[in-house]
């Protein structure tokens, strides 16, 4: 899909034409409406959006009194009283003023609610319902507060709540009956995320800080909500990071990075302004602009990951030198983008044909698509994924996925930790590799990359991608991947990724214990939790603080092999000088003070886990226990409770880690048995 220059709108009048701030779409009787504002001295201008054809001016309005000289950067969409209002920032207000709208979409008379404690000077608002009625969440620039408003049948406010918090951009979310609050704040550098009290519709503040730490936006200057593939995401634009994050979002307010993008050489949203989300049919949109001169289009997959689908830069015919507001609107067949600049006059427009979109389909086994553009997503299990004709997105599965484009510009993307890929018919110079998920990899030099008789072999990590020449004969890596990777730079969300965990990560439980996915776990906090599917891939997550981990599985039954990484926590102060004394009795013959060694004790003394007890194992223990680095760090091992371990002496350490489970409508439980390797103690 291409972004496609349409044209400059632009009323002719410097005063609507420039510096425009905001944009909003509000649809009457069908028909799409687009207001764009100005700041002091202008006003606002309606624009009526058709299928095929420029914008058609529908009404002017400039701001009229003493709000002319007053006027923010922002324009935001309420109703009040059943009235559909268009509400400003205006500085020196004490209540809420904005323009009503018409049902024909023009522009009507000025309006002003009570007095208001935190004035009208709104940085930023959102409107959504509780059991009491409509209400209003507004962030007051004077006060640094956040105040709910109970709307009144008859359009008056009534205050019901304040939190302290600033915001120039905010977003509702609703979760059937419950609303998610998604603020964010550029002066501040703040990210907040508030649930809402169902009754009075009160916000109070989720702590995110892990989830956001980690990602490190810098300068946050608008954040955008969308529901799809049965989940709701939050996306959140960077200025001073020049980055877009991408995160899912539960009814508890609790945030899930899944990805983080920065802007490349071969993208356009560097001092990122603003960005745009849509969802269409099935298929999710991300448009995003700022100083950069130009926009860049992305895709989003089902598993949360932005796929680059292009970029259009500035001409001496656009008006897009440092884009300041980026708003899409679905019209028909199309996607219609409208940005405005801080430099240029009017409003660029900007098109994505959409006549040809397909379906987005995800799943295991056989996957076929239609004759349209479609997103196919291979399973857990082993999948063959059938494009047809069309300019198809194919994304590798959990399982062995096996990959046919058709007919059409095809982008085949790879997913890391995914069991073997073959592409059957890629197409040099048309089709396209896309392994962003892969971390840290930012250049085709870091592939291992083999001409084969029918194509090429790729191998990265532990993923290989075998693709065969739909034209027939050895592809070169220039045939592939052109000059480098396009798109933006992926930024690993899940540092475990990169090498594990910090051995420092979190205590353990030792002993027998009982595993249930519905609940927690105290021995699998922190953990990397993994699953082995028959006749699929590996699925691997991250346990949270209290051992709750959901690996997210379809309805119905798979078996497979289920197993946990762990690292030891230093500060539990678990492994001692005595550890490593015990370790050294066992090594000479001796037994441990207390008597015979159990099989624990032999599997927890072999810290380097070369399969015998010996005397470096008792010298890694003692550098464990005094602070020392040391080759053979220590961590957790789980074991099948039933696992036979009679054969185990000093000299025999063998056994195997993990047990064979079968989950039954994504619940899993397991009985297992947790060591610690380098902690000698008496059973």
């Amino acid at each position: 899909m291409m972004l496609q220059f349409e044209g400059v709108v632009a009323t002719g009048s410097v005063a609507l034409d420039s510096g425009i701030s905001d944009t909003a779409l509000k649809k009457f009787n069908g028909d799409t409406f687009l207001y764009s504002v100005t700041g002091p001295g202008g006003g606002i201008t309606v624009w009526k959006l058709l299928e095929g054809i420029v914008p058609q001016q529908q009404d002017i309005q400039y701001y009229s009194g003493t709000i002319s000289q007053q006027i923010g950067n922002s324009a935001e969409l309420v109703t009040l009283a059943g009235s559909d209002q268009l509400i400003l920032d205006v500085d020196l207000a004490t209540g809420l003023v904005g323009y009503t709208l018409n049902p024909d979409g023009t522009v009507g008379t000025l309006q002003t609610t009570d007095s208001l404690i935190g004035g009208g000077d709104v940085a930023a608002l959102v409107q959504y319902s509780v059991e009491t009625g409509g209400v209003l969440a507004l962030a007051h620039e004077d006060t640094g507060q956040i105040s709910t408003y109970l709307v009144n049948p008859d359009g008056s406010l009534t205050v019901s709540g304040s939190i302290a918090g600033r915001a120039d951009s905010m977003e509702v979310i609703q979760f059937g009956s419950e609303n998610v609050v998604v603020a964010s704040d550029a002066e501040t550098d703040s990210i907040a995320i508030y649930t809402v009290d169902s009754a009075t519709g009160g916000l109070s503040e989720v702590d995110n800080s892990d989830a956001l730490n980690q990602l490190g936006i810098a300068v946050p200057t608008a954040v955008d909500v969308v529901q799809a593939y049965g989940q709701s995401w939050v996306v959140v634009a960077g200025a001073q990071s020049n980055s877009i994050s991408l995160m899912k979002l539960d009814a508890s307010g609790s945030l899930v990075p899944t990805d983080h993008v920065l802007d490349s050489l071969h993208t356009r949203f560097e001092t990122l302004q603003d960005m745009s989300v849509i969802e269409v049919d099935g298929h999710v949109f991300l448009v995003a602009g700022g100083g950069d001169d130009g926009v860049t289009l992305f895709t989003m997959t089902p598993g949360g990951q932005l796929v680059y689908l292009d970029s259009f830069a500035d001409t001496l015919d656009t008006g897009l030198q440092n884009v300041e507001t980026v708003i899409t609107a679905h019209v028909g067949d199309e996607l219609q983008i409208f940005a405005s600049s801080q430099q240029d006059g009017g409003l660029t427009q900007l098109t994505v044909d959409l006549s040809d979109l397909g379906i987005v389909q995800e799943g295991f086994g056989t996957i076929t698509g239609t004759n349209q553009n479609d997103m196919l997503n291979g399973g857990i299990l082993d999948t063959n994924l059938s494009g047809g004709v069309g300019d198809d997105i194919l994304i590798a599965g959990a399982g062995a996925t096996e990959m046919t484009g058709g007919a059409g510009a095809d982008i085949f993307v790879m997913q890391h930790g995914s069991a073997p890929v073959i592409i059957t018919d890629f197409e040099a110079g048309t089709d396209r590799l896309d392994m962003f998920d892969f971390p840290l990899l930012r250049t085709p030099d870091q592939l291992t990359f083999t001409a084969t008789g029918q194509g090429a072999l790729i191998e990265f990590l532990d993923t290989t991608v075998e693709l065969i020449s739909a034209a027939g004969g050895p592809l070169s890596e220039q045939q592939v991947f052109g000059a480098g990777f396009g798109g933006p730079d992926h930024i690993p969300v899940d540092l475990g990724t990169l090498g594990g965990l910090d051995p420092g990560s979190s205590d353990g439980v030792l002993g027998d214990i009982s595993i249930d996915s519905q609940t927690q776990n105290p021995a699998l906090a922190n953990a990397e939790i993994q699953l082995a599917l028959e006749g699929g891939g590996i699925l691997t997550v991250r346990a949270d603080e209290n051992g709750v981990f959901d690996l997210d599985l379809p309805p119905g039954m798979f078996s497979g092999e289920f197993d946990v990484i762990k690292g030891y926590s230093t500060a539990s102060a678990d492994i001692n000088a005595l550890d490593a004394l015990q370790v050294l009795r066992i090594s000479v013959g001796l037994e441990p003070t207390w008597g015979p060694a159990s099989a624990e004790n032999l599997i927890a003394a072999d810290i380097s886990q070369d399969g015998t007890v010996n005397a470096l194992d008792a010298l890694a223990i003692l550098q464990v226990s005094v602070g020392q680095s040391t080759p053979h760090s220590p961590e957790w091992v789980f074991l099948d409770d039933d696992a036979d371990l009679s054969g185990i002496t000093p000299n025999n350490v063998s056994y195997e880690t993990g047990v064979d489970i079968v989950a039954v409508d994504n619940v899993i439980t397991a009985d297992m048995t947790t060591i610690l390797l380098g902690n000698i103690e008496q059973a």
